[in-house]
């Protein structure tokens, strides 16, 4: 394997650049992935792990509608009242997306009485007392 450097876009005059690795068809066959799934990388002092994201919905799985959304999340903030971060309450959930869809959000905010608070450059999501 050959790591590679691949020009991605210019902005405000500098270039930025993305890496990219092939890998073999047989090592892709071996762990079961499919094009599109999608992995994340765990990073050591001169090493790096790929894992395949566990929970993410495949091409022609049912995907999880608004109200589990809703469910999943309202539980996981009932027993944090101080609140968490998208990120915490994702990996609490074992969500795979980067951003909530939006309009669920909204939605929450009157069927669950969400609240998101900006503390310290961070979102804070909680319930209403």
């Amino acid at each position: 394997m050959k790591l590679q450097k691949q020009r991605s876009y210019e902005y405000e005059g500098k270039e930025h650049y993305k890496y990219a690795i092939t890998i073999p068809k047989k090592a892709v066959e071996k762990l079961k992935w499919k094009a599109g799934e999608e992995l994340e990388a765990h990073v050591g002092e001169d090493y790096l792990v790929i894992k395949k994201i566990r929970g993410v919905k495949t091409k022609g799985e049912k995907k999880m509608s608004y109200e589990e959304f809703r469910m999943i999340v309202e539980r996981i903030l009932r027993v944090e009242p101080e609140g968490l971060t998208w990120t915490e309450i994702k990996k609490k959930a074992g969500f795979y997306q980067k951003v909530p869809n939006n309009m669920w959000v909204r939605l929450m905010e009157t069927d669950i009485g969400l609240v998101r608070d900006k503390r310290e450059r961070r979102t804070i999501w909680r319930l209403k007392e």
